[in-house]
């Protein structure tokens, strides 16, 4: 038999997941023989594992595909959702599997209510590279208290919002930095100059924009060079920057709703969390990725720009505090959901349901 994965490696979240998770799983004696990996962005590769797909094979899809329209053995969707809608087309992908797999409980909760049964919907959750992401590294001493934002630049994240609410908190304050590490999936140039321009007109001189990718090793340091992490996000599926964060053992302002909450209610002694009200998306690019006939994308949380602002104020003031916090709780992270612990309830799992053979 085989354990077929089909998704695709890069350096996006769901990239990220399968990549990671298929490391894990390989390093499984016996098992790991039976991983085959398939590209999902390769046609030829997609229809090969369908020649090669037997009926005693476990094939799971990190992307929305039918594949049990064409894969012989268990289809398994392991899928992520960030409103309280799941688009048509991604539900009629999600009925039509043997089961369905999420991150988090808010997201099992959410595919529930749009009408899967219960009983082919698990909590898997992901996880984090936590021999990678580690406090154990001293910060560079500096009297600049350095604020870090890590996500796509895109409604969704709430960056204009974590901007503006910074420039009306601490103004130009010298003895304070927002880091912004960001991109675009699409239209570099004309995003990167829409942000760029944006702070330039709000004259905010203490925030910092590093667009584009960086490799791992820059990246991993950034988050050890700062100070708190802060992302009042609208809606994750997981919320990798978060957890990454959280490894890291950084003090989190963010939003308590959706995929992020099944590990940061973990430890809430290190997150402040921003108030927010539940509206209706209304995002181009969310309607792009997801197209629907009805014009109904569902909720998100929206934050409330005077509740980032008193976050920050309130990080600023107890940040030895949060950061004794924040370092000690990076354990309860690393050890509940590093990559390892993914892969451990993936095998517990099929071998539970008799899938493994």
């Amino acid at each position: 038999m085989k354990i077929r994965l089909i998704g695709h490696r890069n350096n996006l979240g769901i990239g990220v997941h399968y990549s990671n998770f298929a490391d894990a799983l390989r390093r499984y004696s016996h098992i790991g023989d039976c991983v085959e990996e398939v590209d999902c962005d390769n046609q030829d590769e997609v229809w090969a594992g369908v020649d090669r797909s037997r009926p005693e094979d476990v094939n799971i899809t990190f992307v929305s595909m039918p594949i049990q329209d064409h894969y012989q053995g268990a289809c398994i969707q392991w899928v992520v959702s960030e409103s309280t809608r799941v688009p048509p087309t991604v539900m009629s992908t999600m009925l039509a599997a043997d089961q369905v797999w999420v991150p988090s409980t808010w997201g099992r909760d959410q595919l529930i209510a749009n009408g899967l049964d219960a009983e082919r919907c698990w909590v898997m959750p992901e996880g984090v590279d936590s021999a990678r992401f580690h406090p154990y590294v001293s910060r560079v001493e500096s009297d600049i208290l350095t604020y870090l934002i890590a996500g796509k630049y895109e409604l969704r994240k709430s960056i204009i919002e974590t901007v503006y609410a910074w420039h009306q908190e601490f103004g130009n304050d010298p003895a304070v930095e927002l880091v912004i590490k960001t991109n675009h999936f699409a239209n570099q140039e004309q995003k990167y100059n829409e942000l760029s321009t944006w702070i330039e007109q709000l004259g905010a001189t203490n925030v910092r924009l590093l667009w584009g990718s960086v490799d791992q090793a820059d990246l991993i340091d950034l988050y050890q060079q700062s100070h708190v992490f802060v992302l009042p996000t609208k809606g994750e599926g997981w919320g990798l920057p978060l957890i990454e964060a959280a490894a890291v053992g950084l003090p989190i302002i963010t939003t308590m709703h959706s995929g992020h909450t099944e590990f940061l209610q973990h430890i809430a002694s290190s997150v402040i969390p921003v108030e927010y009200d539940m509206a209706p998306i209304a995002c181009e690019e969310y309607r792009f990725c997801y197209p629907t006939e009805d014009g109904d994308w569902g909720l998100w949380a929206q934050p409330r720009i005077d509740s980032i602002q008193e976050a920050l104020r309130d990080s600023r003031d107890r940040w030895t505090e949060l950061d004794l916090r924040a370092r000690a709780n990076s354990s309860i992270i690393r050890d509940a959901f590093s990559w390892e612990k993914c892969a451990d309830r993936v095998v517990n799992l099929l071998h539970s349901q008799g899938l493994l053979k």
